[in-house]
């Protein structure tokens, strides 16, 4: 059917009675269709190639006088009328090493709403250093983020996490174990060499009512991306994830990192695409391609146009994971070579079948970018609000302490809250407020949210007798 208005709409703009829209970017199908109605049936034969087509435009960069800056990990999610919603790993704050950021854009990459955060750690729990790395898909109602974590202060030893929500930008709920809510609970639970990397930097994809669900394996001596999936119909599909195996084992690019995942409609492919030699200045994108979603093969790389020492990348999608060619396609990624100073690219790519795997563009010098910092902002943008403890202790004896509320810029600088914050959702027989100051009540313990502007945080507070 849907050919077929093309084909009349097509006849009517050449006959000169319908008049072509005037703006670049107008609503698409917003369906997800089964490969039945696509009639699409993989050829085995065939791979996967990518080509930047242009250098691409920075979507964020650092600002001057900074000496740390980073948008990295991105998730780029295209809608049925043309605009992004797009999540990236941003510096943390007060202690915490990293937060999920989210930004709009209404015209397709052109311009951007300001930054929010929507997903930070929660005290107390196994996600209390950071959320980092997400991977977001929408099933039906909620829109899910994955992201890595771990309770290791070297950064080690990681874990899977999710956390879902019913519009983009939050408030986030978390995956405690058996529910949504509370203290969270790990989706996967690496075993692994405490001391390596361990499991995280997950990628979602919905086929049919299935969910497939990627994520690194990084063990002594193994980098690979495994592989799960789940009843995408079942609101607690992490209870019941069925590990599927090795996705793609990174034996001959043990420099790779994680793998993005995504379906291609037009071609019933899955493809994976990530960075190998990242960091480096022969850095480059890999692209993976699987007929069934579990077991994956080399099929190109990406070198032509893309910037050195870039890192973490993602593909564009639509919010399920699917990606359809008349779209339009964006490689995004991190880059620089001064650590955790980093811009973020968005590149328009062309996608093709080949007969057989193309390593051509390793040839291809990569853009040798220089990275342009934006002006400081100097508290003008807020992106979210902290504490400055995640916990609180105090005795029944304590009548001075106060919780310290700062609200945070796109550069991560924080500026104290005098006036503007209330409490919400804590246990009134443990405490109660006086403006800032903590009045105990009884002992035990709390969570509380704190909440200024249409921003809020959460903290747990503690009350020995």
């Amino acid at each position: 059917m849907i050919e077929i208005i093309r084909f009349f709409a097509a006849i009517l703009l050449a006959l000169g009675i319908l008049q072509a829209p005037v703006a670049e970017y107008t609503p698409l199908e917003d369906r997800a269709f089964s490969d039945e109605e696509l009639n699409i049936t993989p050829d085995s034969s065939k791979f996967i190639k990518i080509h930047a087509v242009d250098e691409g435009t920075d979507i964020y960069a650092p600002s001057e006088n900074e000496s740390f800056g980073y948008r990295y990990g991105p998730t780029i999610l295209t809608n049925a009328d043309g605009s992004i919603d797009a999540f990236f790993a941003a510096p943390g704050c007060m202690g915490e090493w990293d937060w999920i950021m989210y930004r709009h854009s209404p015209d397709g990459g052109k311009t951007w709403t300001d930054e929010k955060a929507v997903l930070k750690p929660t005290p107390d729990s196994p996600d209390f250093y950071s959320c980092c790395d997400p991977g977001v898909v929408k099933s039906g109602d909620y829109y899910y983020i994955g992201y890595t974590s771990t309770t290791n202060e070297a950064g080690v030893d990681n874990n899977v996490f999710v956390a879902r929500s019913k519009t983009p930008d939050g408030p986030y709920e978390k995956w405690n174990g058996s529910g949504w809510g509370g203290r969270p609970a790990p989706i996967v639970d690496y075993t692994g060499d405490v001391s390596a990397f361990g499991a995280g930097e997950p990628s979602f994809v919905i086929k049919g009512d299935k969910l497939y669900i990627y994520y690194t394996w990084k063990d002594a001596g193994i980098n690979q991306t495994r592989v799960a999936v789940a009843d995408a119909t079942d609101e607690n599909w992490p209870a019941s994830m069925e590990y599927k195996g090795v996705a793609i084992d990174y034996k001959n690019y043990m420099s790779a990192d994680s793998a993005d995942v995504k379906y291609i409609e037009d071609y019933g492919k899955f493809v994976a695409i990530n960075t190998i030699e990242r960091f480096t200045t022969n850095s480059f994108i890999g692209c993976f391609v699987s007929d069934d979603g579990i077991t994956f093969r080399e099929s190109c790389v990406v070198k032509e146009n893309i910037s050195h020492c870039c890192h973490n990348s993602g593909i564009s999608s639509r919010p399920d994971g699917h990606i359809r060619l008349d779209d339009g396609v964006y490689l995004a990624y991190a880059y620089g070579d001064i650590w955790a100073y980093w811009s973020t690219r968005m590149n328009k790519v062309q996608l093709s079948l080949i007969d057989e795997p193309d390593y051509s563009e390793l040839e291809k010098e990569n853009l040798k970018t220089e990275i342009v910092p934006k002006e400081k902002t100097w508290y003008v943008n807020y992106i979210g609000i902290t504490t400055d403890k995640q916990e609180y202790s105090i005795s029944m004896y304590d009548t001075k302490t106060k919780v310290h509320v700062a609200k945070v810029d796109v550069d991560f600088n924080y500026k104290n809250l005098k006036s503007g914050v209330t409490f919400a959702d804590y246990d009134e027989s443990i405490v109660s407020f006086n403006g800032l100051k903590i009045v105990p009540e009884s002992a035990g313990e709390t969570f509380v949210t704190v909440k200024w502007n249409g921003f809020e945080d959460k903290f747990l507070i503690r009350v020995s007798g």
